[in-house]
C-alpha cells in the first residue's frame, strides 16, 4: 500500500539590490552589511534545488492513525 510522503526541496533563489559604491567588492560588502543605501529591488529569482541529501521527507500520517480518530475509536 502505498503512503502519502511531504517532500521539503531545499532551493537557492537569487535576490537583487541596488547600490552605489566605487567597485564590485564593495558593491558586495554594502549589501551584506546591509547598509541604508542598499535598495531591496523585490526582484528574486528561482537558480537551482541543493543536492537530494539537503532534502526533508515526512510520512503524513493516514486519517485512521490520527490522534482525533483514535479518540474517537476509544
Amino acid at each position: 500500500m502505498k503512503k502519502t510522503y511531504i517532500v521539503g526541496v531545499r532551493e537557492v533563489h537569487v535576490r537583487h539590490y541596488s547600490v552605489q559604491a566605487e567597485n564590485e567588492e564593495e558593491a558586495k560588502d554594502l549589501v551584506y552589511q546591509q547598509a541604508e543605501s542598499v535598495v531591496d529591488m523585490s526582484f528574486e529569482e528561482y537558480s537551482h534545488c541543493l543536492d537530494r541529501e539537503t532534502w526533508s521527507v515526512e510520512e503524513v500520517p493516514d486519517k485512521d492513525d490520527s490522534p482525533s480518530q483514535q479518540q474517537k475509536d476509544a
